[in-house]
């Protein structure tokens, strides 16, 4: 029988408060609310689609950088609590997703380094997530979760586009976190 994966995850600083629960292997929950209506959208899918387990809450000054970025290090951190030493995990994922105009591609490497690739045509963004946010997101999840996360999205349609690469990167970790025995490395170790 596998542990359960579950982390907790408080983190208040001048700017915010969040709380957060992370639950891989149950997905029954799903509760977000960041203040950024768009942002808790996207959030919402990535852990629909990742199918995560997730109770999130952010007070914050308002200011959307600020919420992106610090939730990117709330989930980065939790994702780190469960993953550990990131042994029994399948560590690689990769997900398509079209939503009508757009497609994103994501990969994930689960293997403790970060590093972010991030390719995406946004023009504009969708109320106040834009391109820089969106890869600042994908920089401080992948930083504190210690995971390689490469995007590749275009579209004509920012809501479509973003929403397209958060759908993506909860599929691609949902595949790239699925338990499997022993420490996939040829190192025999990550």
């Amino acid at each position: 029988m596998v542990d359960m994966r579950i982390a907790d995850v408080a983190r208040t600083t001048k700017e915010t408060k969040i709380e957060l629960h992370l639950n891989l292997d149950d997905a029954s929950e799903r509760a977000i609310d960041t203040g950024v209506p768009f942002f808790t959208h996207v959030l919402e899918a990535l852990t629909l689609h990742g199918g995560i387990g997730i109770r999130l809450s952010v007070q914050s000054d308002g200011n959307p950088h600020h919420v992106v970025e610090d939730v990117g290090i709330a989930l980065g951190m939790a994702l780190r609590d469960v993953i550990a030493n990131m042994e029994g995990i399948k560590r690689f994922g990769n997900a398509s997703i079209p939503m009508d105009d757009s497609l994103a591609t994501i990969a994930v490497d689960a293997a403790g380094r970060s590093y972010v690739v991030f390719n995406a045509t946004i023009a504009s963004g969708v109320d106040g997530i834009d391109a820089s946010l969106v890869k600042h997101f994908m920089q401080s999840l992948a930083s504190h979760a210690m995971l390689t996360i490469h995007v590749n999205a275009y579209g004509s349609d920012d809501h479509h586009t973003i929403e397209a690469i958060f759908k993506a990167v909860g599929v691609a970790l949902s595949e790239a976190l699925q338990p499997r025995q022993g420490i996939r490395s040829t190192k025999g170790l990550l």
